[in-house]
């Protein structure tokens, strides 16, 4: 079963969009260290395909400057302990802080994983009088972007959508 996993800066709603496409009770709260052990659910692509969705303590880079960071990075680049490499990443990102939560999305667009970003918080944005041309977004950066209001539930089924075909079937081939 492929794992992808959940990431982005704290704050974005990580565990918030983790919580509404598992169904999960995580706890979510507005201070660092939220995420703090290995949270895991499951989830159904449109297809059929199961997928283990891991829920990762939010960071700023993939350069740690705390455990919870070193964590992450590890996880994402396959070198945590007990954990093997996700088969793709949902980085989400606060739509009303784009200029900030770029700066990871990039980092981690470089590593040439694939990637879905979710724009979350997309309603706080618009509240705030920001545009935010998705298709033009998703065209720069070279990956699906899906708005999405986690909090709300809404945009799920399109990240979702866009997450199938880059989910992978979970298999490790070796070359």
């Amino acid at each position: 079963m492929p794992m992808v996993a959940v990431v982005g800066n704290p704050n974005a709603g990580k565990s918030a969009l983790f919580n509404a496409l598992t169904g999960a009770r995580q706890k979510v709260g507005n201070y660092p260290g939220v995420t703090v052990e290995r949270h895991a659910g499951r989830i159904a692509l449109p297809d059929g395909r199961p997928v283990e969705l891991v829920d990762l303590p939010g960071t700023y880079s993939l350069t740690p400057s705390s455990p919870d960071e070193r964590v992450t990075r590890d996880v994402i680049l396959g070198t945590q302990a007990g954990e093997r490499l996700p088969s793709a990443l949902i980085v989400v990102v606060d739509a009303s802080n784009l200029d900030n939560h770029l700066r990871f999305t990039l980092e981690l667009i470089g590593l040439g994983m694939p990637v879905v970003v979710a724009l979350n918080m997309i309603d706080l944005a618009a509240r705030d009088g920001l545009e935010i041309d998705v298709p033009a977004l998703a065209q720069s950066l070279g990956v699906p972007v899906v708005p999405t209001v986690a909090v709300r539930r809404k945009g799920l089924e399109a990240l979702v959508a866009a997450l199938a075909p880059v989910a992978g079937d979970g298999v490790v081939r070796l070359c």
